[in-house]
């Protein structure tokens, strides 16, 4: 079976994503860098962390999340002092929290694709186990059916056969009539057998004691009709 994480990680991001993920990473940056200290303007690089997991690779998410983590640093350097009545403490303690913003909201994510796809692979493993079932009940049910058809066909043969055994411990041996008869039900078995090993497509009717065997007949009439048509030709 195919693991769906390993295609997952064959299928490349889309340069739109990159694109998207790279704009939207940039305006925040301008934008922080143009607002003082102390103001939270980092927590919309959250939705770069998000949109990156359009992509199907995890790694992606994960640079994503370092990139932001990048910028947010590079916010604090570059952005204009903070206000007189806002204190380093407050500056330190919210950009601590944008950081932690991004990098819980990358992992919890990252888990729960995680886990979908392990659910996914779960409900395809049990499709294909269901699938493989029914396959094998199949198989059986055709076979009890060959079975079946085989049991007719050697014990219509067998019954028929009784007949020239009377004949023959009666007579000590077979007349001519007989034999050509017995050779007759001998070649008819053996096409009969035949017909059933070379099917070409299974069909199903009904038997005494309303079993299911193999329409065998079928397929032989339909090769003695191409045989004639061959013939004619």
């Amino acid at each position: 079976m195919i693991n769906l994480e390993t295609i997952q990680r064959k299928e490349a991001t889309h340069p739109i994503i990159y694109l998207a993920c790279g704009f939207i990473a940039l305006v925040i940056l301008l934008i922080d860098l143009h607002v003082p200290l102390g103001i939270v303007t980092g927590i919309p690089y959250i939705v770069v962390v998000l949109l990156s997991l359009k992509s199907p690779e995890n790694r992606f998410t994960v640079i994503t999340a370092c990139i932001c983590t990048l910028l947010v640093i590079l916010g604090y350097f570059g952005s204009p002092p903070p206000p007189g009545d806002v204190s380093m403490l407050i500056v330190y303690s919210n950009r601590a929290l944008t950081l932690g913003a991004i990098w819980v909201v990358a992992i919890m994510a990252l888990k729960q694709r995680n886990q979908n796809r392990k659910l996914h692979q779960a409900q395809l493993a049990n499709l294909q186990s269901a699938k493989d079932t029914e396959i094998q009940k199949e198989k059986l049910r055709i076979l009890k059916a060959t079975m079946r058809t085989v049991q007719d066909i050697t014990g219509n043969f067998l019954n028929n056969l009784q007949y020239f055994t009377l004949e023959i411990e009666n007579s000590k041996t077979l007349s001519p009539k007989s034999a050509k008869k017995l050779d007759e039900l001998i070649r008819d078995t053996a096409e009969r057998i035949n017909a059933l090993g070379n099917l070409e497509e299974i069909r199903e009717k009904k038997m005494a004691g309303d079993m299911i065997g193999i329409d065998y007949e079928h397929a032989a009439q339909k090769s003695s009709t191409f045989e004639c048509d061959r013939k004619q030709e």
